[in-house]
């Protein structure tokens, strides 16, 4: 098995250890979260149904820092994720969900938000995201206070930060392979170079949704979608709270490398996509019944949001330049997104000004543009006779393709709630250990192809107008990574559902484009998007574009990301004074 180092893109190594320091003792250990019979003691439909839901999702810790070493990942992008209050907050009395669903969730949860059900769902809280129930009331209860009236996501990200930041140097107690790890924030390209060892992780940070700059009228976080709309008072001192809040972060000693503009739910300044999956069956509610995702959903950029984009995140003038990641922007948001980076480039081609759209932990859908994504409503039909997710939070060729003119980078993730159409949940629910594994690996390459194919018609596409700096082909790949989101309260691929399991997956992944043509691997190769039929080996080879299989996968699992942070994460680029630093 290949010992070439790895990179993440996207995880969420401190989530769990942040939230739960008692029981979890530091960043580096692995910890499975408490379950329903330490919570909930009697028999009772509660805890059998809860069971059920967490056998989807990984109630272990992913991205712990020993596992991470075991599994080569050398380069981690550490997510900070302030837990959003609506995601806190139970949809009760589950008034838009079928009877039968309804009757259900009033047995997990309560239909009124009573005592005991607020402390139900601190169990549920802690169980789903192996925080403790101390950090659960500490988030959730401000939520049910009358007399607390604001929100302050900033001070929940400093509290995450700190964290990290007191991480930052350790080193394991346990010796793995011979060596006792370390572990090292790196604030730039140049500082990575000095630190990357073959004993130590490095990690750079990442924030996941835009609430975590924001400081919240209460009200106004779950009643509002647009920040212009709020009256006038309340809008200016959450304008000035954001321009404060960024101007903070890139004055701290480790400043985010990017920031993921969106999440799942409404912060007032993007349209969200839909991200919570509906009802599979008749006794099978999904999360979409449980929370409410329809403020702000859909919306595109409002105009301080972009303001903010422009002014002050992208900005040199404040301090050093802070990336946007568009994983969870609505289709409008994304094509506001790109139309603005297009202006851009029009009016300068040097590489110190050109603004990369970086997607963190993306699927694809195989629709081909923007608008055509909005056609039809996500629901769970919509996915019903597909093999990916077809939802408009996967990526569309028309994303692909501007990822690519903007020389972006993409983070495939691995979640079989995100990627999967029901064709392929079919499959996986009556497969057996081996074709799981191969069912995953043919999900994984099946978004990596289609984003080679995408990359390779645009580029065919542009050569053909051109007699001269014509693009290389090779350059098809040179946008896709990995962005597992590990620790992000998923469901992750069986068999592959920890950092330490990476090695075992590329060396499946090379195993199935070794024996492409071989009997046990039919049925398997890798499907062609948006027809649904299987690529021969003449097409696979046409997209390889002369590189050996290794080549291209060490692209994927490393060197992409490397040649991208090597660009884009230099003192330069970022325009990063060290004098200004918080050090």
């Amino acid at each position: 098995m290949s010992n070439k180092p790895i990179s993440d893109l996207h995880n969420h190594p401190s989530l769990k250890p942040y939230g739960n320091p008692a029981e979890i003792e530091s960043i580096w250990d692995f910890f499975k979260n408490n379950k329903p019979k330490d919570y909930f003691k009697d028999i009772s439909p509660r805890k059998w149904i809860i069971n059920i839901v967490l056998k989807k999702m990984a109630t272990y810790s992913q991205s712990n820092l020993d596992s991470c070493f075991q599994g080569n990942n050398r380069l981690v992008f550490c997510s900070v994720y302030p837990i959003e209050k609506p995601f806190l907050k139970p949809y009760r009395p589950f008034s838009k969900s079928t009877g039968v669903h309804r009757f259900i969730l009033g047995l997990i949860f309560g239909k009124k938000f009573t005592k005991n059900n607020i402390d139900v769902d601190k169990k549920i809280v802690s169980l789903l995201s192996g925080i403790s129930l101390k950090t659960a009331s500490r988030l959730i209860d401000p939520i049910h206070d009358n007399s607390i009236t604001t929100i302050d996501y900033f001070y929940d990200y400093i509290l995450e930060y700190q964290y990290l930041l007191h991480a930052s140097g350790t080193t394991s107690k346990n010796v793995i392979n011979g060596m006792q790890p370390k572990f090292q924030l790196v604030k730039n390209y140049e500082h990575f170079l000095e630190t990357q060892a073959q004993d130590t992780i490095c990690g750079i940070m990442t924030i996941e949704g835009m609430h975590a700059l924001g400081v919240y009228n209460k009200q106004d976080l779950f009643e509002t979608a647009e920040i212009e709309t709020l009256p006038l008072e309340r809008q200016n001192k959450l304008k000035l709270a954001f321009i404060k809040n960024i101007e903070a972060i890139k004055k701290e000693e480790f400043p985010p490398f990017f920031i993921t503009y969106a999440h799942h739910f409404n912060n007032l300044l993007v349209g969200h996509a839909k991200s919570f999956m509906d009802a599979k069956g008749t006794f099978d509610p999904g999360f979409a019944d449980i929370f409410d995702q329809t403020i702000g959903q859909d919306l595109g950029i409002s105009s301080f949001g972009m303001l903010l984009i422009i002014d002050h995140l992208l900005s040199r003038e404040n301090g050093q330049r802070i990336l946007i990641d568009v994983k969870h922007m609505s289709v409008l948001a994304r094509k506001s997104y790109y139309d603005l980076l297009q202006n851009m480039r029009e009016k300068s081609d040097a590489l110190k000004d050109n603004v990369p759209v970086i997607c963190s932990h993306a699927a694809v859908s195989g629709i081909d543009t923007l608008a055509n994504a909005l056609i039809t409503k996500d629901s769970f039909n919509l996915d019903k006779n597909s093999y990916v997710s077809i939802w408009d939070i996967n990526l569309t060729d028309q994303d692909i393709v501007e990822i690519f003119k903007s020389d972006g980078l993409i983070g495939i993730c691995m979640h079989d709630g995100r990627m999967p159409g029901n064709k392929f949940r079919k499959l996986l629910k009556k497969a057996d250990e081996e074709i799981t594994k191969k069912l995953h690996v043919q999900m994984f390459l099946t978004n990596v192809f289609h984003i080679v194919k995408v990359n390779m018609a645009y580029i065919r596409k542009v050569n053909k107008t051109r007699t001269t700096s014509k693009i290389n082909e090779i350059d098809a790949w040179k946008t896709i990574c990995l962005g597992t989101d590990n620790d992000g309260i998923v469901d992750p691929f069986d068999h592959y559902n920890t950092a330490a399991h990476l090695p075992a997956f590329r060396a499946k992944i090379t195993e199935a484009l070794n024996n492409y043509v071989m009997p046990e691997y039919q049925g398997f190769n890798v499907i062609n998007l948006p027809s649904e039929t299987q690529y021969s080996l003449k097409e696979i080879d046409d997209l390889m574009a002369g590189q050996p299989w290794e080549e291209a996968i060490d692209k994927v699992f490393y060197n992409n990301t490397d040649a991208f942070l090597r660009k884009y994460f230099s003192k330069d680029y970022l325009l990063q004074k060290e004098d200004d630093l918080i050090l």
